[in-house]
């Protein structure tokens, strides 16, 4: 079924759901033959993140689904940074001609061996070169262009007046999030003349409240999220996958009207169904399909080195609906959180943090 290294049900399954369709179309012994052999390196958040390594390999199956790559793609799990080399290492063994990482974390990694190896093709997801590297395409997000909105939209919403915000490590794909969610409060109360308070994140210091852990099993990724409930927030950003689930939890342990934002994959139907009427909205980020697109290029003929920016005004970033929330939203607030979206797409709002690019 394909070339992997700890077996996921999960994926399994869409793999199977993938070559049921390649064999309802024909012979698929030579399909692809002469195609794309992809290899996805996820970080150590692994591929059921639920969220951001999830929708990186997802990326890859759209590729094969859409016949710029082969089927059968390897999928090379990392449960540490550790992992980095030799996963890598393995793509390259096993014949690789288009190796995706995921995440800034591998950004050392991949430009050590894309240097060695400069016949393969490579697209690294969150980190950016400088120089560029002549076989390497970077994909970057703008995400605190989505969370500034995301994050007007928590104060026009918070009860208590305080909203919340945690990650999984101080990394600046991780940071920029919590930075454009805190401006974008700061942005309503500018606006409105209120006082909502953010907890988790100061964007003087660029510090804040991160668990060190991608893993939602660790403690202290609830311990953190009862920290701020404790505070009383009451509309929380978690960035880090699924380290949102135990914060889920936590809130209806404690029986409270309260609300999460999600990031990069819509949250709704990413998470667990116990936890859907949960989220306020999702920060969305296009992974999926920038990762299918640099492949697709590469079957082309047609791909090109460098960096390539997702924000609004692409349609790599954007919100969600509101879902369980849509008829708690008021319509006004909904209508100037469209507005913002607007005038970031058109430039007469600057919301970004950082340039990304």
């Amino acid at each position: 079924m394909g070339l992997k290294v700890r077996k996921r049900s999960a994926v399994i399954g869409l793999l199977l759901a993938f070559v049921l369709v390649a064999a309802a179309c024909g012979d698929d012994d030579d399909a692809g033959a002469d195609g794309i052999v992809a290899c996805f390196v996820t970080d150590d958040a692994g591929v059921d993140d639920r969220s951001f390594n999830a929708a990186g390999w997802d990326g890859v199956q759209t590729a094969v689904a859409e016949g710029s790559a082969n089927a059968n793609p390897i999928l090379l799990e990392s449960d540490s940074e550790a992992d980095y080399q030799p996963n890598v290492e393995q793509c390259i063994e096993q014949g690789a001609t288009h190796i995706v990482t995921n995440g800034f974390k591998l950004g050392a990694t991949t430009q050590q061996f894309a240097e060695l190896n400069p016949d393969i093709t490579w697209t690294i997801i969150d980190f950016s070169y400088d120089p560029d590297i002549a076989n390497v395409r970077e994909l970057v997000y703008q995400t605190d262009e989505g969370t500034f909105a995301a994050g007007y939209l928590a104060a026009g919403m918070t009860k208590t007046g305080i909203v919340g915000t945690y990650g999984g490590v101080n990394i600046p794909t991780v940071s920029i999030f919590m930075d454009g969610f805190t401006r974008g409060v700061a942005h309503y109360n500018d606006v409105k003349g209120t006082s909502v308070e953010v907890k988790g994140w100061d964007v003087a210091s660029q510090d804040g409240s991160f668990t060190g852990t991608f893993d939602p099993g660790d403690p202290a990724v609830r311990a953190l999220c009862e920290g701020l409930l404790d505070e009383g927030a009451d509309i929380i950003l978690p960035v880090g996958g699924a380290i949102n689930n135990p914060c889920g939890t936590a809130i209806q342990d404690r029986g409270l009207d309260a609300a999460m934002i999600g990031v990069d994959t819509d949250a709704f139907f990413a998470m667990p169904e116990a936890l859907q009427d949960l989220w306020l909205v999702t920060v969305l980020k296009g992974i999926e399909v920038q990762i299918a697109a640099s492949i697709a290029a590469d079957a082309a003929g047609t791909w090109t080195a460098g960096g390539i920016v997702g924000n609004v005004a692409n349609g790599a970033i954007g919100l969600s609906g509101y879902h369980s929330w849509a008829d708690r939203v008021p319509a006004g607030l909904n209508d100037e959180v469209q507005q913002l979206l607007k005038d970031i797409e058109d430039g007469t709002l600057d919301a970004a943090v950082f340039n990304v690019g």
